[in-house]
């Protein structure tokens, strides 16, 4: 019944756990973040990128591995480039902000082929993979909701201070055609990439 009122189910791009074992029964990750992914090809990178698609992180991955141990402390200091929250949020939107003037950074994980053995990520090397969940960063606590028009969807993030996993959630409640989606500071940093998908899939 509580389903059925919920219409679309709920989901998420990481793999949750449940209240009373965060980490799902997995062993504890060497380096605290893991990222997974479809067995790499020869010549695979793992890069941590901006929205400007620079490179603040990467490293080798082996060719057939599914996952890798990535060091946190190698961009830590990127925190050094957050902005204001509120700038990060689409043009024209409704924005209610809790913490006034609170700094934020989301990058992104990208994998991809070095087709010419160059180190270098270049057009056409990127791998069809990704993932919505996004490595956060935050100065304070802070909590942000707005809405947006294409596509329509009421959007709430709540992100933890310092450095995390911002775990994205979105589901379509029934008979309405607003989706509601968060984007939300999860314990367990494991990442896993896959084909890509639309920000509203189920």
């Amino acid at each position: 019944m509580a389903a059925a009122l919920l219409g679309a189910v709920l989901t998420a791009c990481g793999s949750p756990a449940s209240p009373a074992d965060p980490t799902g029964g997995r062993p504890p990750l060497p380096s605290g973040v893991e990222v997974r992914f479809p067995a790499a090809p020869a010549n695979a990178y793992l890069s941590l990128v901006t929205d400007q698609g620079e490179s603040v992180y990467q490293i080798a991955v082996p060719v057939g591995a599914t996952s890798t141990a990535v060091d946190s402390l190698k961009w830590s200091a990127q925190s050094g480039g957050a902005v204001d929250i509120a700038t990060l949020m689409p043009a024209g939107a409704n924005v209610t902000v809790t913490t006034t003037g609170a700094r934020a950074l989301l990058l992104e994980w990208q994998m991809w082929q070095d087709r010419n053995m160059n180190g270098t990520l270049e057009t056409g090397e990127a791998l069809p993979l990704m993932t919505h969940d996004q490595v956060a960063y935050a100065d304070v606590p802070v909590e942000v909701e707005f809405t947006t028009a294409t596509p329509r969807m009421r959007q709430r993030w709540s992100l933890a201070q310092g450095w995390s996993r911002a775990e994205h959630y979105v589901y379509l409640p029934d008979g309405t055609t607003t989706y509601q989606r968060s984007l939300s500071s999860a314990p367990i940093q494991r990442y896993t990439l896959h084909e890509p998908t639309p920000l509203t899939s189920q």
